[in-house]
C-alpha cells in the first residue's frame, strides 16, 4: 500500500527522470547544477550528467575546452602582462581604425595578438633580467597562460574600429560640421562606454549562466590550450589533453605562408575558386539565369566556393552550433531562394531612368511625379521585414524560453553561481556592479554634454529612448548570441522610430 501511494502520488518531475532513466543522484546533480530551464539545443542531457557528476561543464564543447580546475598562485596581473597588453591595445586598434575608411580594408583581430604574444612572452621570460621597482617584479618566472589571457582580453576589448567614427565623418564630409577634437571625444567615448558597462552590468545573465556558452570564445580558449598543452600553467590539464589533437579550425594546421598563398590564388589567379557560379558559365548572356545564379548582381543560387575567406566570411561556420546554422539555412532557402523569385517575377518591373530626366539629362522632379516613385528592390525590403520580425521574435522568444532563468539570475548573487567555472572565479575579486553603473552615468552626462552644447538636431529625450531599447534588448539579444553566435541588430527599428520622430534629421537619426 506504501508503495503505490508513492507512485500515485509521485511528482510529474519524478516520473519525467524516470521515464528518461535519470537516477534520483543524477537528478540531485542536474538539479545542482542549474541547467536551463528551456530546451537548449545544444545540451546533450546524457553528457550532462556526466559532466555535472565530475564537477564539470554540462555542456561538451566547454569541457574539451576549458579546464574545471585553476592555481590561484599563478601570476596573471604582472609588468610583462601589463606592457604587452598595453602595446597591443594601442598598435591593433590603431591599426584597424586607420584602415575603417579605406579600401580595400584590412583588419586586424585580437589573434594576431594571441599569436605574437606567445613568443614575446616566452622571450621576456628568458631575456630579462628579474629586477624588482618598487617591489614589483620585472620577471616573475615562465610565461603562464593567464597572463597570454589577460593581454588578449587586452587587445581584442578596443580593437574594432568605434561606430561612432562613421559619425564624425559623415558630418565632416556630408554636412561640413567640422567640429573640434571634444566633440569627437565625447561622442566616441560616451558610445564606447555606456556600451561597456552595460555589458559589465549584465553579466549576471550573460556570462555566469552555463548555457551561455559564447562559441566563438570556446575556439580562442582552445587555442590558447593548444599553445601552452605542454606545460603546465595554472589552469589544469584536463582541458588541454582533449583539445590537443583537435583542430579547431583550417588555420590550426596550415601554416599562415600557405593561407596567403591560397588566399592570393583564389582572389587574383583564379577567381572562380571563390565564386565557382557553373551555371552561369553555360549562359553567360542571359539575364534570367544571371539573376538566380550570378554571385554579385544575382541570388547565388548553387554557389559552390572553395575559399574559406567567403566561407567564414559572416563567422566561422566551426565554431556555430550546427542546429544554428540548420535554422539560418533554412530561413535563407525559403526567404531568398524560394519566396524573393517568385516576388521579384510577379510584381517587379523595370524603372526607366529617362523618364524623369529632362534635355540636359538631370532630374526633373515633374516628369518623376507624372511618371513613378521609387520603391524598394524586393530583396532589401524582404530583408526589411525579416529585421523588423526578428526583433520582434527576440523579445517573444526571451519571454517563453529564458523568463525563468532570467528571473532566477536577478536574484543570485555573482558568488553563488553553479556553475564550476563561476565557482572557480568566484575566488577572485569581482569588479563591483557599481563601477559599471558609475562609468554608465559618467557617460550618458558625456553623451548629453556631445548632443546639446554642439548643433546635432538631437533632443535629449530622444537619447534616452534609444538607450532605453538597448537596457531592453541587450539581455534577450545576449543570451542568443551567447547560445547561437547569431546576433540581432537594432538599427532597422530605432531608424523608423526616429525617422518618424524627427523626420529631416539625418544627423540625429545617425547619432
Amino acid at each position: 500500500m506504501s508503495s503505490h501511494e508513492d507512485e500515485k502520488f509521485a511528482s510529474p518531475a519524478d516520473v519525467h527522470d524516470a521515464e528518461k532513466g535519470v537516477t534520483s543522484d543524477e537528478a540531485a546533480a542536474l538539479e545542482a547544477a542549474a541547467l536551463p530551464e528551456f530546451d537548449d539545443p545544444n545540451l546533450d542531457k546524457d553528457a550532462a550528467i556526466a559532466g555535472v557528476l565530475e564537477d564539470d561543464s554540462p555542456y561538451p564543447e566547454v569541457r574539451s575546452a576549458v579546464a574545471n580546475t585553476d592555481d590561484p598562485t599563478v601570476p596573471v596581473s604582472t609588468v610583462r602582462a601589463w606592457t604587452l597588453g598595453l602595446i597591443w591595445a594601442i598598435i591593433i586598434p590603431g591599426l584597424n581604425q586607420f584602415f575603417f575608411f579605406r579600401y580595400p580594408s584590412v583588419t586586424v583581430s585580437s589573434m594576431v595578438a594571441q599569436l605574437l604574444t606567445f613568443p614575446l612572452g616566452r622571450l621576456w621570460a628568458r631575456l630579462v633580467p628579474n629586477f624588482r621597482i618598487f617591489g614589483v617584479e620585472l620577471n616573475p618566472g615562465p610565461f603562464t597562460i593567464k597572463e597570454h589571457v589577460l593581454i588578449t582580453i587586452m587587445a581584442g576589448v578596443g580593437s574594432g574600429s568605434a561606430y561612432a567614427t562613421d559619425i564624425i565623418a559623415v558630418q565632416r564630409v556630408f554636412y561640413h560640421q567640422n567640429y573640434n577634437f571634444g566633440y569627437q571625444w565625447l561622442v566616441v567615448m560616451s558610445t564606447q562606454l555606456i556600451g561597456f558597462s552595460i555589458g559589465g552590468i549584465a553579466r549576471r545573465f550573460l556570462v555566469q549562466p552555463p548555457s551561455m556558452i559564447w562559441p566563438y570564445n570556446l575556439v580562442t580558449c582552445a587555442l590558447f590550450n593548444t599553445l601552452h598543452a605542454q606545460q603546465y600553467a595554472g589552469v589544469g590539464t584536463r582541458g588541454a589533453c582533449r583539445v590537443k589533437s583537435s583542430s579547431t579550425s583550417p588555420g590550426d594546421a596550415v601554416s599562415p605562408g600557405t593561407l596567403s598563398l591560397v588566399r592570393a590564388v583564389c582572389r587574383y589567379l583564379f577567381t572562380a575558386l571563390s565564386f565557382f557560379s557553373w551555371v552561369c558559365w553555360i549562359k553567360p548572356n542571359n539575364l534570367v539565369v544571371n539573376q538566380l545564379f550570378g554571385v554579385n548582381n544575382g541570388l547565388a543560387m548553387g554557389l559552390i566556393t572553395f575559399d574559406w575567406a567567403q566561407i567564414a566570411y559572416t563567422g566561422s561556420p566551426l565554431a556555430t552550433p550546427w542546429w544554428a546554422e540548420a535554422n539560418v539555412l533554412g530561413g535563407f532557402l525559403f526567404f531568398f531562394w524560394f519566396l524573393t523569385p517568385i516576388l521579384y517575377f510577379t510584381n517587379a518591373c523595370p524603372y526607366n531612368v529617362t523618364a524623369i530626366l529632362n534635355d540636359q539629362g538631370t532630374f526633373d522632379e515633374a516628369k518623376y511625379q507624372a511618371y513613378s516613385p521609387l520603391y524598394l528592390s524586393t530583396t532589401f525590403a524582404l530583408a526589411y521585414g525579416l529585421s523588423f520580425a526578428s526583433i520582434t521574435a527576440t523579445i517573444t522568444h526571451a519571454f517563453l524560453f529564458f523568463r525563468k532563468q532570467i528571473w532566477t539570475q536577478a536574484r543570485r548573487s555573482m558568488h553563488e553561481q553553479p556553475d564550476i567555472h563561476a565557482r572557480l572565479m568566484a575566488v577572485y575579486p569581482q569588479v563591483p556592479e557599481w563601477w559599471y553603473s558609475i562609468i554608465l552615468v559618467t557617460m550618458f552626462v558625456a553623451g548629453v554634454v556631445a548632443i546639446t552644447v554642439w548643433d546635432t538636431k538631437f533632443p535629449v529625450q530622444y537619447f534616452i529612448l534609444a538607450l532605453a531599447i538597448s537596457f531592453v534588448y541587450v539581455i534577450p539579444i545576449g543570451m542568443i548570441q551567447a547560445i547561437t553566435t547569431q546576433q540581432v541588430g537594432l538599427n532597422v527599428i530605432t531608424e523608423l522610430i526616429i525617422g518618424y520622430s524627427l523626420p529631416g534629421r539625418p544627423v540625429a537619426m545617425m547619432m
